[in-house]
């Protein structure tokens, strides 16, 4: 008997022990960020579009400061902060601090996550699944799909609150001659290399993917005209003054932009009239001599 009891603490302490080595964590199942996850390091982490809220969701079904949980001695609770659309736990609405268990779904607005204890190893397989749903897999930037669903819900929010919504849609210089006289690895190399370098010139909260075989696209939410036209330069002249090296040969490339705007008050019935007129821009810049950036007329 003793021994049994001995066994049931010593499996008890175990438990304990690898719920200590695992964080807390929210995990998105539904949103734009699918299996991304958010450690609760803080013993209160508020939820909302705000930047000044400590887990930002960019969605706009989601209000500025949506909904809060609270960790009291190891255990986390969740309460609504006032928000438009409320915030529900397992589907049933929450106002008050209401205690989450492990696997608890918490949704707020359209977005929703799983409350879970995570070691390093879930964290990175989480990780490795979102990155396939949405980042393209050689440039390793979001994917076209990406876009479509960020520029959709962005092109809703923009026409509420005319904030302004800008998109920059380019591609690369005679790409066809680089594949052709270097190989497609060597492209590949540089559409990899060039993807990087740009990233760096984007605003945390912008979408920078690749669009389709060499054409690359922005969208910058709350930008306005000149805004656009000054990151579209600055990844113009960045291009032009790389120089890019593979297997002992020295590539240079340059890249054409067309760069569109919209406030929300303009005549416009879908996202897709946003880039087309940004495709349209592009198409004056290659007729302008390429290397270049063609911005939509005010």
């Amino acid at each position: 008997m003793a021994d049994n009891t001995e066994y049931k603490v010593k499996a008890e302490d175990e438990r304990e022990e690898d719920r200590e080595a695992k964080r807390p964590c929210l995990i998105m199942i539904k949103g734009d960020f699918i299996g991304q996850v958010y450690e609760l390091s803080q013993d209160v982490i508020m939820i909302g579009r705000s930047d000044e809220v400590q887990l930002v969701v960019s969605d706009v079904s989601v209000s500025r400061r949506h909904a809060m949980i609270v960790n009291r001695q190891g255990d986390f609770y969740v309460s609504d902060l006032g928000s438009t659309n409320g915030t529900f736990l397992n589907r049933q609405s929450v106002t008050t601090a209401t205690l989450l268990s492990e696997g608890d779904k918490v949704s707020v607005g359209h977005v929703t996550f799983k409350f879970s204890f995570q070691d390093e190893d879930d964290t990175t397989y989480h990780l490795m699944l979102r990155n396939m749903a949405v980042k393209d897999s050689l440039t390793r930037i979001f994917n076209r799909r990406y876009f479509l669903e960020a520029v959709e819900k962005e092109f809703d929010y923009t026409r509420r609150n005319h904030s302004g919504l800008a998109v920059i849609l380019f591609d690369i210089d005679h790409f066809k001659r680089v594949n052709d006289s270097y190989g497609h690895a060597a492209g590949d190399y540089v559409l990899k290399t060039m993807a990087e370098l740009i990233e760096r010139e984007a605003r945390g909260y912008d979408v920078f993917a690749r669009y389709g075989g060499e054409e690359f696209i922005f969208l910058m939410r709350g930008a306005n005209r000149e805004a656009a036209s000054a990151l579209a330069e600055r990844v113009r002249s960045t291009v032009e003054g790389k120089v890019f090296e593979y297997d002992g040969h020295t590539l240079s490339v340059t890249i054409s932009l067309g760069v569109s705007w919209w406030n929300g008050e303009d005549p416009l019935s879908a996202p897709e009239e946003l880039v087309k007129r940004a495709d349209q821009q592009l198409y004056e810049a290659k007729r302008a001599g390429r290397n270049c950036v063609q911005v939509l007329p005010a």
